[in-house]
């Protein structure tokens, strides 16, 4: 009889865990030097979690555009603090505006 396809191992999500933050430590050692162009490897780090149900922490997810998949760096992220104790965040990459509580 074939093999049902149940839920992933733990070894197969521990296994995910640990490429995931290989994948962030390429991002934050040297952005230019990389073997794995940044975007990349941001795409490579959003399909492993949706592949193996891993939820990304909200430290990771304020790291890149949701729309665009591009990493946030100087050149390419404006932040602004609102009077209201909002944090703005805006990707000059695709113009997208995101909100986060401090």
């Amino acid at each position: 009889m074939p093999r049902g396809r149940g839920r992933r191992t733990k070894f197969q999500e521990k296994l995910a865990r640990e490429r995931i933050e290989k994948l962030f430590s390429f991002l934050h050692y040297n952005r230019r030097s990389t073997i794995i162009s940044p975007d990349k490897c941001v795409k490579l780090v959003k399909l492993i979690s949706k592949r193996y149900n891993q939820r990304l922490s909200s430290k990771d997810k304020s790291k890149f555009c949701r729309k665009c998949d591009s990493v946030f760096t100087a050149s390419n992220v404006r932040f602004r603090i609102s009077n209201k104790g909002w944090r703005t965040v805006t990707c000059l990459s695709c113009g997208e505006i995101y909100r986060f509580q401090i």
